[in-house]
């Protein structure tokens, strides 16, 4: 009986997987692209308030949002806002163009009706409502059917009097539209207000788009489906062509998701996000954001894309005319370089200084050239520091470079200028400064903005050698101070060797206020997040000074990398375990699957490696002497034996690098609390931990036909993978599979045995042994021959 209850359950999950809470489509798994199962998520997203939508938040960095720098999504604020019922119009001229479901007055006037009226005949009255029906005409009484749907107003008019002159005598008929006329349709999908909406006569499809609210952000402009076909709004919104469609009565409107997206950043008339078709390239989505500006560069662009193998985005630099014919993909976006940015050979002083201007670059221009002498300053100018920002480098990045004005104009620096420099100079009443010094490639002494932080010195900084002492013994070194004035600021000056770069774990940093307090901060701690750096805030007369470790402050570090919330290096703490790193570094992203943990332990590393180097030279030794036995051995064994003798040999180089002192963790789930005890390691200085992203493959390597991966299917074994790469090889040893979970822990495995998300199936080669079981197994089938000979002899 329980047989036959789970054969019929079998049956009804086969046949309804839906009843069992199975997407029927999940069934049928297909490989889909990262990025596009990302952006599949964004769509879903709920956008808060007047926020971006999650599209615009994929191609709006945050650095761009706080700069107020936003790609919109093009072309959904021409949805005209309604409330309530449409405004009609009762205005319309003689060409309008009637549509089914459309309400007419017949207005009749003239001498039959006044015969009519006076006889009590009600057959023409000088008034009557009439309606072009299902049937495409309209019913005037005392005249008959007039056909009306898809003629002019002026047309039906006039058939409607011609049929009156011949019936009657001197009647005329005038036909209007009243006031208020409209009807319902039906839209739905990705707007903001689905259902039933009503609207005016001859209203077209954007206006009942805008009845509904306007569509969605996460809804397409490009597929719209009307009546059973599809219609593009890019025609309508960027190009004015609506192909004349005017709804009707009862018409049906859907609007799809959105799929594919890219972005032009720049370059157009109207930057923004855009939809694009299947085989659409950047020229075709150009025609619709309005061509090039005279000022964009039309030789080469940057493209940035998705690249599927490492699920990262990738920028390239591509001539203009090979990406404006490039078929686009999905997250694509587009950035010209402007022709000004080259070319521009101007130089601007700016400030406080009577004259502020912009002056024509001239090769060997120096700042003496532009600013000749104290008397062009204004009054309580801040005389120690004047800023020159220039834009350097293909990547125009800015570099700041202190001027010390008592120096340039006692003649002492005057340094030479370069196109598109722009110098401040600043009034000392109300600007504050903050001193960068240390052993930077460049001490600056920079204005200082409200809400500055570390983060906003740190761009360009590099990190030497020098022989800069200590914040708190800079005045006792006699080669670094200098004796100025009271208000004037002390900087240290160092030698440094700028061929010899300070890694960043190396340095610290001391922030001392102006009352005398200091702060010390770690970079190794502080700029593997940048958003730490971004919470050190920085006050006016701060003096930041970068130096290298002290002897006593040797680091112990845990790394934690990958799907955690806030991934970075941590202080050592003894005693400290695993899950409190965790949770020390924000928890767990929701898309990381803590199974896949990567735990790796520095002194574990000579182990394995060690370990490994000896068990492949026993390997060598113990091939090599069955090379060397005395049983005869067939060709094909011997060749086999000799590639897996090189193959090994060529190995042993490699050891080294196949090990990273990794622990194989048995963690189940996601859930910290239910790490067992002895998963729960005990941290060591040096540990590096990497969470990787949920995994949904299955991968099949080894001696098979077509090593492969696939998407994971609930319930599948290990035979079923193994078939869809076309089984194994005749070198395969098909009675030694293994699988490798997602932890790193390797298993045999039977045929039935079931795959989890994340599991590798191996297949290893067979090595043949010494021969003595090809004798035993010739001997065996002669024996059985003989049988079978007596068998047939003794029938017959």
């Amino acid at each position: 009986m329980k047989k036959l209850i789970a054969f019929f359950m079998l049956i009804a999950f086969c046949a309804m997987p839906t009843a069992f809470g199975i997407d029927a489509e999940a069934v049928n798994l297909k490989t889909s692209d990262a990025f596009e199962d990302n952006q599949q998520d964004l769509m879903t997203a709920s956008s808060a308030g007047r926020g971006l939508s999650p599209v615009e938040k994929m191609y709006n960095s945050k650095e761009n949002i706080q700069a107020g720098n936003v790609l919109y999504q093009a072309g959904y604020d021409n949805f005209r806002p309604t409330s309530g019922a449409p405004a009609l119009t009762g205005k319309y001229g003689d060409n309008y163009k009637l549509s089914i479901g459309e309400k007419i007055s017949v207005l009749s006037y003239g001498e039959s009706v006044d015969i009519m009226a006076m006889s009590g005949a009600s057959l023409i009255t000088p008034m009557t409502m009439t309606e072009v029906g299902s049937n495409g005409t309209i019913f005037v009484p005392g005249i008959g059917p007039v056909k009306a749907e898809g003629r002019s107003i002026g047309e039906v008019e006039a058939e409607v009097n011609k049929i009156a002159r011949a019936k009657y005598s001197n009647l005329k008929m005038k036909l209007q539209i009243p006031s208020g006329s409209g009807f319902s349709i039906f839209v739905y999908g990705e707007v903001n207000k689905p259902g039933k909406v009503f609207v005016s006569s001859n209203s077209s499809i954007l206006d009942a788009l805008s009845a509904a609210g306007g569509v969605k952000k996460t809804g397409t402009l490009r597929n719209i489906k009307y009546n059973g076909k599809y219609v593009d709004l890019y025609n309508s919104i960027f190009l004015g062509n609506d192909d004349s469609i005017v709804v009707k009565a009862n018409d049906k409107i859907y609007v799809d998701k959105i799929k594919n997206t890219m972005a032009i950043k720049n370059g157009i008339s109207h930057p923004g996000i855009y939809e694009f078709k299947t085989g659409e390239t950047v020229n075709d989505i150009i025609k619709f954001a309005g061509d090039l500006l005279v000022t964009t560069e039309r030789e080469e662009v940057t493209m940035v894309s998705f690249d599927k193998s490492k699920k990262q985005k990738e920028a390239r630099n591509v001539a203009w005319l090979t990406a404006k014919t490039t078929k686009l993909e999905n997250g694509d976006s587009v950035q010209f370089r402007e022709l000004y940015n080259g070319v521009e050979n101007l130089v601007t002083i700016q400030g406080n200084i009577k004259h502020p201007a912009t002056y024509a670059y001239k090769d060997g221009m120096r700042l003496s050239d532009i600013l000749k002498s104290e008397d062009e300053l204004l009054e309580e100018t801040f005389i120690n520091q004047a800023v020159i920002r220039r834009i350097s480098g293909k990547e125009n990045t800015i570099e700041t470079i202190p001027v010390f004005l008592k120096e340039f104009f006692s003649g002492m620096n005057d340094p030479i200028l370069m196109p598109r420099d722009v110098i401040t100079i600043y009034k000392s009443t109300n600007s504050s400064f903050v001193d960068v010094f240390g052993c930077i490639n460049t001490p600056k002494h920079i204005p200082y903005v409200p809400g500055m932080t570390l983060s906003d010195i740190l761009t360009d900084i590099k990190f030497m050698e020098s022989n800069v002492p200590d914040a708190k013994n800079i005045e006792e070194n006699e080669q670094s101070e200098q004796k100025v004035e009271d208000g004037d600021v002390k900087i240290a000056v160092a030698t440094q060797n700028l061929n010899n770069l300070i890694p960043t774990e190396n340095v610290a940093v001391e922030i001392t206020t102006p009352s005398g307090s200091t702060s010390i901060h770690y970079l190794y701690d502080v700029m593997i997040n940048s958003d730490r750096t971004k919470s050190i805030t920085l006050g006016p007369e701060d003096k930041v000074f970068f130096r290298t470790l002290r002897s006593n402050e040797v680091m112990k570090t845990v790394k934690v990398s990958g799907f955690v919330k806030h991934p970075g290096v941590f202080h050592f703490v003894k005693g400290q375990n695993l899950v409190s790193i965790i949770e020390l570094a924000g928890g767990l992203d929701e898309d990381a699957d803590l199974r896949g943990i990567v735990f790796r332990r520095a002194n574990i590393y000579g182990k394995q490696v060690d370990l490994a180097k000896k068990n492949n030279d026993r390997d060598i030794r113990l091939l090599e002497g069955r090379m060397a036995s005395g049983y005869k051995q067939s060709e094909q064994d011997q060749n086999l034996k000799l590639t897996a003798l090189e193959q090994m040999k060529n190995d042993e180089a490699k050891i080294a690098q196949r090990y990273n002192g990794q622990i194989a963790l048995n963690i189940k789930s996601n859930d910290l609390s239910k790490i067992s005890k002895i998963d729960n390691v005990e941290l060591q200085d040096g540990d590096d931990i990497y969470i990787p992203r949920v995994s949904n493959y299955v991968a099949v390597i080894g001696e098979v036909y077509s090593e492969q991966s696939f998407m994971y299917r609930h319930g599948s074994n290990v035979k079923s993978y193994i078939k869809l790469v076309g089984g194994y090889t005749p070198n395969a040893n098909r009675f030694r599979v293994y699988r490798v979970g997602i932890n790193g822990r390797a298993e045999k495995v039977r045929m039935r045995t079931k795959v989890t998300p994340g599991d590798t199936i191996v297949v290893p080669k067979r090595i043949a042994g010494n021969d003595w079981i090809t004798p035993i197994c010739q001997t065996l089938q002669s024996i059985g021959y003989i049988f079978i000979m007596a068998f047939g002899i003794n029938k017959w």
